[in-house]
C-alpha cells in the first residue's frame, strides 16, 4: 500500500500548530517551503528540534538539541507515534542532535545527508563517497575494473573518513557499512572520538570477531552440535547490520548487550572438535551472553505459537468479565510494547482459562524484554478478547451448588438442629 506522504506532512504540521510551536517548514531538498503537504523537514524555532518525513525509510525521525524540552517533546512524540506513525505504518525514531542545539543552517544540511552519500567514484586505486560535511575515502589493494559491478567495494586495503575542515581520520576496521555510518555521523556534526562514534567502531570489532567464530564453526565442521550458537551469532550478525545501515545515534546508544560467565565449560565444549581453538576464547563471555538471550527469544516464541495454536482451536474463552476496549482506544502509551502490555494487563486479571491466562503471562514477559513483536502479541491478544465469553450459572449448576450447600449443612449439624 503507497504512503500518502503530504497527508502526513499536513498532520505533522497541525500538530506541531497544536502545540504552539512556531515552526519553519523545508521541503525534501531542503529548501524552504510554505506548503504544508510539501515539507519533509519542521523546524521548531522556540523548542530547537526537527521532525523529518522520512520517504527512503519510510519513518518519522525527531531530532533535538542539547537545550530541548524533553518533556513537552515527550508528549508531541507520542501523539505523532500512536496519531500518525501508527495510522500510516511508519516508523518513529527519537534522535539526539550531538552535542549542540540545532539551527536553521543545520536543517538544509540534514536534507543533503538524508539523500544518503553519493555514488561511488574515483580513480583506479581510491573511491570516494561523500555529502554535505564529510567524505568517505576508499583505498584498494588491486585496481578498480569498473566494468565489474561493486568493483569499488571489494579489495579494500584502508577507509579514511574526512570532516568538512579536511581532518582525516583512519577507520580501524576494514568493514564499509560501518565507516558509511561514520560518514554520516561526522557529516551531521559528530567525531569519531564521542560516544556514539566510539559505538560505531565497537560494533565493527564486533562484527568481525563474530564473522571469525562463524567461519571457525563451519570450518570445523560444528554446525550440528553448535547449532544453537550458530543460530545466535547470524541473529547478532543481522542486529548489527540492521544498526549501521540505518543510522540513528539513540538507536545505536540504546544497544546493550550483557556477557555471561555462567556454563562456559559447556559452550566451549560445543565449539570443540577435537582440540579447542584459543584465539575465539575471549569471545566466550560475549557467546554466552548472545546464547542465553537467543534461547531465551526461543523459549518467548515457543510460548507465543503455542498460546497462538489455544486461542485458534477455541471457540470461546471463559472470563469474569469483558474487558473495555473503549477505554484503551483514549489512552497515548509511550511505545508499542507499553501498549500491548497495557492491553494485557486488561485481560490477564479476568481470564478464567488457566492454561491460556498462563501462556499468555509467559508471552507478556517475552514483549517486555524485547523478545515478541509487540504487534503480533498485540493482535492475538485482541483474538482472545474477542473470544471472551462472560460465564453464567446454568440451572443444573444452581442445583448442584443448592445440593452441595445442602449436604455441607447435614454434615456440620444434625437434623434436628437444622429443622428449629
Amino acid at each position: 500500500m503507497a504512503i500518502d506522504y503530504n497527508t502526513i506532512s499536513d498532520r505533522i504540521f497541525d500538530q506541531l500548530k497544536g502545540f504552539g510551536h512556531s515552526i519553519t517548514m523545508n521541503d525534501k531538498s531542503g529548501k524552504p517551503t510554505a506548503t504544508a503537504t510539501k515539507a519533509r523537514y519542521f523546524y521548531s524555532t522556540d523548542e530547537k528540534f526537527t521532525v523529518v518525513v522520512d520517504e527512503k525509510e519510510r519513518v518519522i525521525k525527531i531530532k533535538y538539541g542539547d537545550n530541548t524540552n524533553r518533556d513537552r517533546l515527550s508528549k508531541l512524540e507520542n501523539t505523532i507515534r500512536n496519531g500518525i506513525a501508527k495510522k500510516f505504518i511508519m516508523g518513529l525514531d527519537l534522535m539526539p542532535y550531538t552535542g549542540k542545539d540545532i539551527e536553521p543552517k543545520d536543517v538544509e544540511n540534514m536534507a543533503r545527508v538524508q539523500e544518503s552519500l553519493s555514488p561511488v567514484q574515483g580513480s583506479m586505486k581510491t573511491s570516494y563517497q561523500q555529502t554535505d560535511g564529510a567524505k568517505l575515502i576508499i583505498r584498494h589493494s588491486k585496481p578498480v575494473n569498473e566494468e565489474v559491478m561493486g568493483s569499488r567495494s571489494r579489495n579494500i586495503k584502508a577507509l579514511f573518513i574526512e570532516n568538512s575542515q579536511g581532518e582525516r581520520f583512519r577507520y580501524p576496521q576494514i568493514h564499509l557499512s560501518g565507516a558509511r555510518t561514520m560518514t554520516r555521523h561526522v557529516a551531521e556534526g559528530g567525531t569519531p572520538y564521542d560516544e556514539v562514534g566510539q559505538k560505531i567502531i565497537s560494533l565493527s570489532e564486533e562484527r568481525g570477531q563474530l564473522m571469525q567464530v562463524a567461519r571457525y564453526i563451519r570450518s570445523q565442521g560444528l554446525q550440528e552440535q553448535a547449532n544453537d550458537v550458530q543460530f545466535a551469532v547470524t541473529g547478532r550478525l543481522t542486529e548489527i547490520k540492521d544498526l549501521l545501515s540505518r543510522y540513528n545515534s539513540e538507536r545505536l546508544m540504546d544497544d546493550v548487550h550483557e556477557q555471561n560467565e555462567n556454563d562456559l565449560d559447556l559452550l566451549k565444549e560445543k565449539l570443540t572438535k577435537n582440540v579447542f581453538d584459543e584465539t575465539i576464547g575471549s569471545m566466550l563471555p560475549r557467546l554466552n551472553g548472545y546464547l542465553k538471550e537467543y534461547q531465551t527469544k526461543m523459549e518467548a516464541t515457543q510460548a507465543f505459537d503455542s498460546l497462538k495454536q489455544q486461542v485458534e482451536e477455541s471457540s470461546t474463552i471463559a472470563v469474569s468479565s469483558i474487558p473495555d476496549l473503549d477505554f484503551t482506544s483514549m489512552m497515548v502509551y509511550e511505545s508499542p510494547t507499553v501498549n500491548t502490555s497495557q492491553l494485557i494487563n486488561l485481560i490477564i486479571p479476568v481470564l478464567e482459562d488457566d492454561a491460556i491466562k498462563n501462556q499468555l503471562i509467559r508471552v507478556a514477559e517475552g514483549v517486555n524484554a524485547g523478545h515478541l513483536d509487540p504487534m503480533a502479541v498485540e493482535n492475538l491478544t485482541r483474538s482472545i478478547i474477542g473470544k471472551s465469553s462472560k460465564q453464567t450459572a446454568t440451572f443444573e449448576d444452581n442445583r448442584f451448588e443448592i445440593g452441595a450447600m445442602f449436604e455441607s449443612a447435614l454434615k456440620k449439624y444434625s437434623v434436628e438442629e437444622i429443622l428449629k
